[in-house]
Protein backbone atom coordinates (compact mmCIF):
# COMPACT_ATOMS: atom_id res chain seq x y z
CA UNK A 1 0.00 0.00 0.00
CA UNK A 2 1.21 3.28 -1.04
CA UNK A 3 1.05 4.76 2.46
CA UNK A 4 3.20 1.88 4.10
CA UNK A 5 5.93 2.85 1.46
CA UNK A 6 5.60 6.43 2.55
CA UNK A 7 6.45 5.95 5.66
CA UNK A 8 9.28 3.62 5.18
CA UNK A 9 10.84 5.79 2.66
CA UNK A 10 10.43 8.88 4.93
CA UNK A 11 11.90 7.23 7.77
CA UNK A 12 15.05 6.44 5.96
CA UNK A 13 15.70 9.29 4.50
CA UNK A 14 15.35 11.10 7.94
CA UNK A 15 17.68 8.89 9.40
CA UNK A 16 17.15 5.41 10.74
CA UNK A 17 18.57 2.60 9.93
CA UNK A 18 15.53 0.08 10.09
CA UNK A 19 12.20 0.77 9.99
CA UNK A 20 8.44 -0.85 10.39
CA UNK A 21 5.00 0.46 9.60
CA UNK A 22 1.49 -1.19 10.52
CA UNK A 23 -1.46 0.39 9.12
CA UNK A 24 -5.40 -0.94 10.24
CA UNK A 25 -8.13 0.34 8.09
CA UNK A 26 -11.79 -0.32 8.65
CA UNK A 27 -14.70 0.80 7.16
CA UNK A 28 -17.76 0.51 9.84
CA UNK A 29 -21.45 0.53 9.54
CA UNK A 30 -22.92 1.39 12.68
CA UNK A 31 -26.45 1.27 13.98
CA UNK A 32 -27.44 1.85 17.43
CA UNK A 33 -30.03 1.99 20.22
CA UNK A 34 -30.59 4.75 22.78
CA UNK A 35 -33.63 5.21 24.86
CA UNK A 36 -35.25 2.12 23.52
CA UNK A 37 -35.18 3.26 19.84
CA UNK A 38 -32.83 2.28 16.64
CA UNK A 39 -30.94 5.29 15.54
CA UNK A 40 -27.60 6.61 14.19
CA UNK A 41 -26.81 4.89 10.75
CA UNK A 42 -23.17 5.76 10.23
CA UNK A 43 -20.38 4.94 7.50
CA UNK A 44 -17.38 5.59 8.81
CA UNK A 45 -13.43 5.16 7.55
CA UNK A 46 -11.20 4.81 10.70
CA UNK A 47 -7.33 4.58 10.04
CA UNK A 48 -4.47 3.46 13.03
CA UNK A 49 -1.04 3.63 11.66
CA UNK A 50 2.18 2.87 13.69
CA UNK A 51 5.64 3.70 12.86
CA UNK A 52 8.84 2.52 14.53
CA UNK A 53 12.64 4.08 13.72
CA UNK A 54 15.59 2.02 14.55
CA UNK A 55 18.59 3.97 15.26
CA UNK A 56 22.17 2.54 16.56
CA UNK A 57 20.18 -0.21 18.58
CA UNK A 58 17.49 2.45 19.71
CA UNK A 59 13.96 2.53 19.07
CA UNK A 60 10.48 4.91 19.04
CA UNK A 61 7.40 4.07 18.44
CA UNK A 62 4.62 6.55 17.68
CA UNK A 63 0.66 5.65 16.69
CA UNK A 64 -1.56 8.25 14.62
CA UNK A 65 -4.74 8.12 13.59
CA UNK A 66 -4.39 10.41 10.21
CA UNK A 67 -3.18 9.24 7.06
CA UNK A 68 -2.91 12.38 5.14
CA UNK A 69 0.96 13.88 4.04
CA UNK A 70 1.18 17.07 6.65
CA UNK A 71 0.03 14.06 10.12
CA UNK A 72 2.82 11.22 8.52
CA UNK A 73 5.61 13.85 8.12
CA UNK A 74 5.01 15.41 11.70
CA UNK A 75 4.95 11.97 12.98
CA UNK A 76 7.98 10.72 11.07
CA UNK A 77 9.70 13.55 12.23
CA UNK A 78 8.78 12.80 16.10
CA UNK A 79 9.71 9.18 16.03
CA UNK A 80 12.87 10.02 14.62
CA UNK A 81 13.99 12.38 17.47
CA UNK A 82 12.86 10.31 20.02
CA UNK A 83 15.00 7.34 18.44
CA UNK A 84 17.73 9.15 18.59
CA UNK A 85 16.87 10.25 22.45
CA UNK A 86 16.41 6.43 23.65
CA UNK A 87 18.16 4.03 25.31
CA UNK A 88 20.26 1.45 23.28
CA UNK A 89 19.23 -2.20 23.36
CA UNK A 90 20.25 -5.17 21.46
CA UNK A 91 17.04 -6.47 21.50
CA UNK A 92 15.77 -3.56 19.53
CA UNK A 93 15.30 -5.19 15.62
CA UNK A 94 12.96 -5.99 12.96
CA UNK A 95 12.17 -9.71 11.58
CA UNK A 96 14.24 -10.02 7.97
CA UNK A 97 13.14 -12.27 5.21
CA UNK A 98 11.61 -11.57 1.66
CA UNK A 99 8.48 -12.61 3.29
CA UNK A 100 5.50 -11.25 1.46
CA UNK A 101 1.70 -12.76 2.39
CA UNK A 102 -1.89 -11.49 1.84
CA UNK A 103 -4.65 -13.60 3.77
CA UNK A 104 -8.14 -13.05 2.84
CA UNK A 105 -11.63 -13.46 4.42
CA UNK A 106 -14.06 -11.21 3.61
CA UNK A 107 -17.99 -12.58 3.55
CA UNK A 108 -20.10 -11.26 1.68
CA UNK A 109 -20.50 -7.65 3.21
CA UNK A 110 -22.54 -5.48 5.10
CA UNK A 111 -26.76 -6.50 5.11
CA UNK A 112 -27.92 -2.99 6.19
CA UNK A 113 -31.88 -4.09 6.15
CA UNK A 114 -30.74 -7.35 8.08
CA UNK A 115 -28.93 -5.26 11.01
CA UNK A 116 -31.98 -2.95 11.33
CA UNK A 117 -33.87 -6.78 11.28
CA UNK A 118 -31.86 -8.47 13.86
CA UNK A 119 -32.01 -4.85 16.38
CA UNK A 120 -35.93 -4.93 15.91
CA UNK A 121 -35.99 -8.15 16.36
CA UNK A 122 -33.25 -8.05 20.05
CA UNK A 123 -35.62 -5.01 21.27
CA UNK A 124 -38.78 -7.09 21.06
CA UNK A 125 -37.58 -9.80 22.17
CA UNK A 126 -35.96 -8.26 25.12
CA UNK A 127 -39.62 -6.63 26.14
CA UNK A 128 -41.67 -9.76 25.72
CA UNK A 129 -38.92 -12.14 27.03
CA UNK A 130 -37.37 -9.77 29.89
CA UNK A 131 -39.74 -7.87 32.34
CA UNK A 132 -37.64 -4.85 34.55
CA UNK A 133 -34.76 -5.16 31.80
CA UNK A 134 -33.62 -1.65 30.42
CA UNK A 135 -31.18 -2.07 27.94
CA UNK A 136 -29.03 1.10 28.34
CA UNK A 137 -27.27 1.08 25.39
CA UNK A 138 -26.29 -1.26 22.04
CA UNK A 139 -24.40 -1.19 19.13
CA UNK A 140 -24.56 -3.11 15.86
CA UNK A 141 -21.98 -2.79 13.71
CA UNK A 142 -20.92 -4.59 10.48
CA UNK A 143 -16.37 -3.66 10.58
CA UNK A 144 -14.81 -4.71 6.80
CA UNK A 145 -11.12 -4.20 8.14
CA UNK A 146 -7.52 -4.81 6.22
CA UNK A 147 -4.63 -5.00 8.12
CA UNK A 148 -0.93 -3.95 6.47
CA UNK A 149 2.72 -4.51 7.57
CA UNK A 150 5.89 -3.55 6.11
CA UNK A 151 9.67 -2.99 7.22
CA UNK A 152 12.64 -1.92 5.76
CA UNK A 153 14.08 -5.47 5.38
CA UNK A 154 11.39 -6.46 2.58
CA UNK A 155 8.87 -8.14 5.08
CA UNK A 156 5.40 -7.16 3.55
CA UNK A 157 1.96 -8.89 5.11
CA UNK A 158 -1.44 -8.08 4.77
CA UNK A 159 -5.19 -9.48 5.89
CA UNK A 160 -8.56 -8.29 5.10
CA UNK A 161 -11.68 -9.90 6.31
CA UNK A 162 -15.23 -8.67 7.47
CA UNK A 163 -17.44 -9.15 10.65
CA UNK A 164 -20.14 -8.36 12.84
CA UNK A 165 -19.70 -6.87 15.97
CA UNK A 166 -22.76 -6.66 18.38
CA UNK A 167 -21.79 -4.91 22.17
CA UNK A 168 -25.39 -4.01 24.45
CA UNK A 169 -24.90 -2.76 28.21
CA UNK A 170 -27.97 -3.42 30.54
CA UNK A 171 -29.35 -3.48 34.06
CA UNK A 172 -32.80 -4.51 35.70
CA UNK A 173 -35.00 -1.81 37.73
CA UNK A 174 -38.48 -2.56 39.57
CA UNK A 175 -39.38 0.44 41.69
CA UNK A 176 -36.68 1.67 43.57
CA UNK A 177 -34.66 -1.55 42.80
CA UNK A 178 -32.18 -1.73 40.44
CA UNK A 179 -29.07 -4.19 39.42
CA UNK A 180 -25.53 -3.49 38.97
CA UNK A 181 -25.12 -2.62 35.06
CA UNK A 182 -23.67 -5.51 33.39
CA UNK A 183 -22.44 -5.73 29.32
CA UNK A 184 -21.29 -8.37 26.97
CA UNK A 185 -19.24 -8.15 23.33
CA UNK A 186 -19.48 -10.49 20.56
CA UNK A 187 -18.51 -11.02 17.27
CA UNK A 188 -20.19 -13.11 14.43
CA UNK A 189 -19.07 -13.79 10.97
CA UNK A 190 -22.72 -13.62 9.50
CA UNK A 191 -26.48 -12.61 11.34
CA UNK A 192 -28.11 -16.26 10.84
CA UNK A 193 -28.23 -15.99 14.77
CA UNK A 194 -30.95 -13.58 16.94
CA UNK A 195 -28.70 -11.20 18.49
CA UNK A 196 -30.05 -12.65 22.02
CA UNK A 197 -29.18 -15.89 20.88
CA UNK A 198 -25.20 -14.94 20.87
CA UNK A 199 -22.39 -15.63 23.43
CA UNK A 200 -24.26 -15.89 27.12
CA UNK A 201 -26.09 -12.71 26.72
CA UNK A 202 -29.87 -14.48 27.74
CA UNK A 203 -28.20 -16.15 30.74
CA UNK A 204 -26.57 -12.59 31.74
CA UNK A 205 -30.16 -10.47 31.28
CA UNK A 206 -31.51 -13.17 33.55
CA UNK A 207 -29.18 -12.98 36.01
CA UNK A 208 -29.26 -9.40 35.96
CA UNK A 209 -32.85 -9.62 36.64
CA UNK A 210 -32.68 -12.02 39.44
CA UNK A 211 -30.36 -9.63 41.02
CA UNK A 212 -33.30 -7.29 42.14
CA UNK A 213 -33.22 -9.62 45.52
CA UNK A 214 -29.55 -10.33 46.38
CA UNK A 215 -28.47 -11.52 49.68
CA UNK A 216 -25.88 -11.72 51.79
CA UNK A 217 -23.87 -15.03 52.80
CA UNK A 218 -25.20 -16.48 55.65
CA UNK A 219 -21.47 -16.99 57.04
CA UNK A 220 -18.92 -14.33 57.35
CA UNK A 221 -16.53 -16.65 56.21
CA UNK A 222 -15.71 -19.86 54.47
CA UNK A 223 -12.98 -21.47 51.78
CA UNK A 224 -15.26 -23.02 49.05
CA UNK A 225 -15.60 -23.83 45.67
CA UNK A 226 -15.79 -21.20 42.57
CA UNK A 227 -17.33 -22.06 39.57
CA UNK A 228 -16.22 -19.44 36.91
CA UNK A 229 -18.08 -18.75 34.36
CA UNK A 230 -17.06 -18.55 30.69
CA UNK A 231 -17.15 -14.36 30.37
CA UNK A 232 -15.36 -13.98 33.79
CA UNK A 233 -12.97 -16.44 32.83
CA UNK A 234 -11.51 -14.28 30.12
CA UNK A 235 -10.63 -12.21 32.24
CA UNK A 236 -8.98 -14.95 34.86
CA UNK A 237 -6.98 -16.34 32.24
CA UNK A 238 -5.22 -12.98 31.10
CA UNK A 239 -4.15 -12.96 34.73
CA UNK A 240 -2.54 -16.66 33.98
CA UNK A 241 -1.09 -15.64 30.69
CA UNK A 242 0.58 -12.69 31.51
CA UNK A 243 3.07 -14.85 32.87
CA UNK A 244 4.08 -16.17 29.35
CA UNK A 245 4.34 -12.49 27.97
CA UNK A 246 7.47 -10.19 27.54
CA UNK A 247 6.84 -8.15 31.22
CA UNK A 248 6.99 -10.97 33.57
CA UNK A 249 9.42 -13.22 31.54
CA UNK A 250 12.00 -10.28 30.76
CA UNK A 251 11.59 -9.26 34.73
CA UNK A 252 12.45 -12.55 35.93
CA UNK A 253 9.23 -13.12 38.03
CA UNK A 254 7.23 -15.15 35.82
CA UNK A 255 6.06 -18.22 37.74
CA UNK A 256 6.65 -20.50 34.30
CA UNK A 257 10.59 -18.92 33.48
CA UNK A 258 12.57 -22.00 32.49
CA UNK A 259 9.55 -24.31 32.38
CA UNK A 260 9.18 -25.40 28.81
CA UNK A 261 7.77 -28.59 28.44
CA UNK A 262 7.33 -28.89 32.37
CA UNK A 263 4.55 -30.13 33.95
CA UNK A 264 2.45 -26.71 35.60
CA UNK A 265 -0.79 -26.62 35.85
CA UNK A 266 -3.76 -29.42 36.15
CA UNK A 267 -3.60 -32.10 33.83
CA UNK A 268 -7.39 -31.41 32.76
CA UNK A 269 -6.35 -28.02 31.25
CA UNK A 270 -5.65 -27.67 27.58
CA UNK A 271 -5.35 -24.18 26.70
CA UNK A 272 -4.55 -23.28 22.39
CA UNK A 273 -3.99 -20.15 20.43
CA UNK A 274 -5.43 -20.31 17.12
CA UNK A 275 -5.26 -16.97 15.52
CA UNK A 276 -6.42 -18.82 12.31
CA UNK A 277 -9.53 -20.48 14.00
CA UNK A 278 -12.18 -22.13 11.58
CA UNK A 279 -14.74 -21.36 14.99
CA UNK A 280 -14.33 -18.03 15.75
CA UNK A 281 -14.89 -14.80 13.80
CA UNK A 282 -11.60 -12.74 14.35
CA UNK A 283 -8.63 -13.87 12.85
CA UNK A 284 -5.48 -12.62 13.65
CA UNK A 285 -2.99 -13.64 10.98
CA UNK A 286 0.08 -11.30 12.46
CA UNK A 287 1.14 -9.65 14.93
CA UNK A 288 2.37 -5.90 14.74
CA UNK A 289 5.76 -7.45 15.03
CA UNK A 290 5.73 -8.49 11.14
CA UNK A 291 5.61 -12.48 12.53
CA UNK A 292 2.64 -14.72 10.74
CA UNK A 293 1.16 -16.14 13.77
CA UNK A 294 0.36 -19.93 14.23
CA UNK A 295 -2.90 -22.02 15.59
CA UNK A 296 -1.10 -24.16 18.86
CA UNK A 297 -0.76 -25.69 22.43
CA UNK A 298 -0.12 -23.00 24.89
CA UNK A 299 -0.70 -25.85 27.60
CA UNK A 300 -1.88 -29.17 26.64
CA UNK A 301 -2.84 -31.43 29.18
CA UNK A 302 -1.49 -29.04 32.00
CA UNK A 303 1.95 -29.38 30.49
CA UNK A 304 3.38 -25.72 29.49
CA UNK A 305 4.08 -26.19 25.51
CA UNK A 306 4.79 -22.44 24.26
CA UNK A 307 5.26 -18.87 25.63
CA UNK A 308 3.60 -15.78 24.30
CA UNK A 309 6.56 -13.74 23.43
CA UNK A 310 6.95 -11.07 20.85
CA UNK A 311 9.90 -10.88 18.86
CA UNK A 312 11.39 -7.96 20.75
CA UNK A 313 10.67 -10.28 24.40
CA UNK A 314 12.40 -13.26 22.28
CA UNK A 315 15.52 -11.80 21.62
CA UNK A 316 15.48 -10.38 25.18
CA UNK A 317 14.72 -13.47 26.68
CA UNK A 318 16.33 -15.55 24.45
CA UNK A 319 13.08 -18.12 24.00
CA UNK A 320 11.58 -18.14 21.10
CA UNK A 321 8.94 -16.14 19.56
CA UNK A 322 5.35 -17.56 20.61
CA UNK A 323 2.96 -18.84 18.09
CA UNK A 324 1.01 -15.88 18.65
CA UNK A 325 1.03 -12.91 21.70
CA UNK A 326 -2.43 -14.41 23.26
CA UNK A 327 -4.51 -13.98 19.85
CA UNK A 328 -8.18 -16.22 19.83
CA UNK A 329 -7.85 -18.63 23.08
CA UNK A 330 -9.59 -21.50 23.17
CA UNK A 331 -9.89 -24.17 25.85
CA UNK A 332 -10.68 -27.95 25.30
CA UNK A 333 -13.93 -28.88 27.17
CA UNK A 334 -14.15 -31.21 29.98
CA UNK A 335 -16.82 -34.02 30.80
CA UNK A 336 -19.12 -33.05 33.09
CA UNK A 337 -22.12 -30.48 32.19
CA UNK A 338 -22.39 -26.90 34.01
CA UNK A 339 -25.27 -28.45 35.58
CA UNK A 340 -23.62 -31.48 36.79
CA UNK A 341 -20.65 -28.55 38.21
CA UNK A 342 -23.66 -27.60 40.18
CA UNK A 343 -24.50 -30.53 41.53
CA UNK A 344 -20.84 -31.80 42.55
CA UNK A 345 -20.73 -28.29 44.59
CA UNK A 346 -20.88 -28.72 48.47
CA UNK A 347 -20.69 -24.92 49.23
CA UNK A 348 -19.48 -21.94 47.04
CA UNK A 349 -20.57 -19.19 44.26
CA UNK A 350 -20.72 -19.39 40.23
CA UNK A 351 -18.24 -16.06 39.70
CA UNK A 352 -19.71 -14.05 37.01
CA UNK A 353 -18.03 -11.47 37.20
CA UNK A 354 -14.52 -10.37 39.49
CA UNK A 355 -13.74 -6.59 40.14
CA UNK A 356 -10.08 -6.81 41.30
CA UNK A 357 -6.48 -5.85 40.58
CA UNK A 358 -3.71 -7.78 39.03
CA UNK A 359 -3.09 -10.81 41.14
CA UNK A 360 0.32 -10.37 42.45
CA UNK A 361 3.76 -11.99 40.99
CA UNK A 362 3.37 -15.26 43.24
CA UNK A 363 -0.68 -15.70 42.48
CA UNK A 364 -2.14 -14.23 45.47
CA UNK A 365 -5.35 -12.48 44.25
CA UNK A 366 -8.32 -10.58 46.53
CA UNK A 367 -11.31 -8.61 44.82
CA UNK A 368 -14.97 -8.63 44.82
CA UNK A 369 -17.37 -11.20 42.91
CA UNK A 370 -20.24 -9.53 41.37
CA UNK A 371 -23.57 -10.66 39.70
CA UNK A 372 -23.03 -13.96 41.50
CA UNK A 373 -24.51 -16.58 43.26
CA UNK A 374 -24.62 -18.97 45.98
CA UNK A 375 -24.50 -22.58 46.02
CA UNK A 376 -25.11 -25.19 48.47
CA UNK A 377 -25.85 -28.77 48.38
CA UNK A 378 -25.29 -29.00 44.87
CA UNK A 379 -27.77 -26.27 44.37
CA UNK A 380 -28.40 -22.45 43.29
CA UNK A 381 -29.68 -21.15 46.79
CA UNK A 382 -29.62 -17.33 46.05
CA UNK A 383 -28.42 -14.33 43.91
CA UNK A 384 -25.24 -12.61 46.54
CA UNK A 385 -24.55 -9.39 47.44
CA UNK A 386 -21.69 -8.21 46.44
CA UNK A 387 -18.89 -10.46 47.94
CA UNK A 388 -14.76 -10.92 48.95
CA UNK A 389 -13.00 -13.25 47.24
CA UNK A 390 -9.17 -14.49 47.72
CA UNK A 391 -6.89 -16.65 46.94
CA UNK A 392 -4.01 -18.12 44.77
CA UNK A 393 -4.68 -18.30 41.42
CA UNK A 394 -1.87 -21.08 40.19
CA UNK A 395 -3.22 -22.84 43.30
CA UNK A 396 -6.34 -23.04 41.36
CA UNK A 397 -4.90 -24.17 38.21
CA UNK A 398 -3.22 -26.68 39.70
CA UNK A 399 -6.59 -28.33 41.10
CA UNK A 400 -8.95 -27.94 38.82
CA UNK A 401 -12.46 -29.80 39.70
CA UNK A 402 -14.18 -29.91 36.56
CA UNK A 403 -14.58 -28.28 33.02
CA UNK A 404 -17.48 -28.31 31.72
CA UNK A 405 -18.74 -29.83 28.04
CA UNK A 406 -20.61 -26.25 27.00
CA UNK A 407 -18.24 -23.51 25.79
CA UNK A 408 -19.12 -19.85 25.12
CA UNK A 409 -17.83 -18.54 21.52
CA UNK A 410 -17.88 -14.85 21.69
CA UNK A 411 -16.14 -14.74 18.02
CA UNK A 412 -12.52 -14.22 19.79
CA UNK A 413 -12.58 -17.19 22.57
CA UNK A 414 -14.39 -20.42 23.06
CA UNK A 415 -14.32 -20.73 26.71
CA UNK A 416 -16.19 -23.42 29.15
CA UNK A 417 -17.07 -23.15 32.75
CA UNK A 418 -14.40 -24.42 35.37
CA UNK A 419 -14.22 -25.40 38.97
CA UNK A 420 -12.19 -24.43 41.46
CA UNK A 421 -11.71 -25.38 45.37
CA UNK A 422 -10.27 -23.18 48.70
CA UNK A 423 -11.12 -19.91 47.54
CA UNK A 424 -12.01 -17.48 50.57
CA UNK A 425 -15.47 -16.21 50.57
CA UNK A 426 -16.12 -13.00 52.60
CA UNK A 427 -19.67 -11.62 52.64
CA UNK A 428 -19.39 -8.14 53.14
Amino acid sequence: MDVLKKCLEGLKEKGAEKAEVNLTSTSKEELNIHSGEISLLRSLEEYNLEMAALIDQKKDTIKINKIDDASIQEAIEEVIENARNSEADPANDIPAGKVQKHFEDRKTGADIDKMHQSMKEFLGEVHDNYANLIIEEAVLEHLDTSRYYENSNGVSISSSNDLYYFGTMFFAKKGKKTSSFNHTDQTTRDLEKSLLDLGTLKYLMKESIEHLDPKGIKDNKFSGEVIVTPDCMNEVINFLLAHLANQYLISGVSKFKDKFDQKVLDEKFTLRTEPDSQELAVKEYFGRDGFIQRNDYIFQNGVLKNYLLDYYGALKTGYERGPSTGANLVIEPGNESFQELIKSTERGIILSRFSGGMPAPNGDFSGIAKNSYYVEGGEIKYPIKETMIAGNLFAMFENIRGISKERNNNGQSLIPYIKFENVVISSK
